[in-house]
């Protein structure tokens, strides 16, 4: 990794973050909802799943919809094909971009977890889902914005990812029966894995978070080739 590369595409989307209010607002909006929840009755036994599902608006709302939104501002200039044919690795590319977005998702995790009294890190095995999580989310968001041609769909696509990765934990809250074949699946996703995991310890939900992880670089890095070639 070339950090020259890095440093310069960083500099160049920071610019470019701070003069799009979308992105700016994006860190604000997990910690309302944790103002909004911390302003309401709740009971103890919701707090874990409310915690996860704040958490999972920090890693949607500022790391995947950010990185979703650059990626499609570069497709919409028509300076993607460039940006991924240049000397720049992948890894510059993201890492470079990724930077600014890193950055804010520190400032929402940390503003509205204290809001809630909620720790998302509990030992080691939790640390490392933090960090497994922030890099899944990262290259989700790199991998639905190199689909994306426009800015202006980012909000289509940003739905269903909101719907079914950061709200995931609070379905368990919602009375939906647990037997359901989509109940059942809610239980594989990321942010609810890491909550299992917060629960018991068990280290297969780790490995789960690690599967979803593996699975999203290899698409991402076909996308990429894809576009350089496209």
């Amino acid at each position: 990794m070339n950090m020259n590369r890095v440093m310069a595409i960083a500099e160049k989307d920071f610019k470019e973050f701070m003069r799009n209010m979308m992105l700016l607002t994006m860190p604000i909006l997990p910690i309302l909802m944790a103002v909004l929840f911390t302003a309401s009755p709740m009971p103890e036994q919701f707090k874990p799943s409310i915690g996860a599902t704040i958490l999972g608006m920090c890693f949607v709302g500022v790391v995947s919809i950010g990185m979703m939104t650059m990626m499609a501002e570069e497709n919409e200039k028509h300076t993607l094909r460039g940006l991924i044919n240049s000397p720049a690795s992948m890894l510059d590319i993201i890492f470079g971009k990724s930077l600014v977005v890193l950055l804010m998702l520190i400032i929402s995790v940390i503003a509205s977890c204290s809001l809630l009294k909620y720790n998302p890190v509990s030992d080691w095995k939790t640390a490392l889902s933090i960090i497994l999580l922030t890099i899944f989310f990262l290259f989700l968001g790199v991998m639905v914005g190199l689909i994306i041609k426009t800015v202006s769909q980012t909000s289509l696509y940003s739905l269903p990812i909101v719907f079914i990765f950061a709200m995931s934990p609070n379905y368990i809250n919602m009375g939906f029966d647990k037997d359901s074949v989509l109940m059942k699946a809610n239980e594989y996703t990321p942010m609810v894995q890491h909550l299992r995991l917060a629960e018991t310890g068990d280290f297969k939900h780790l490995m789960s978070i690690g599967v979803w992880l593996i699975a999203c670089i290899i698409v991402t890095a076909f996308l990429f080739k894809k576009n350089a070639i496209d």
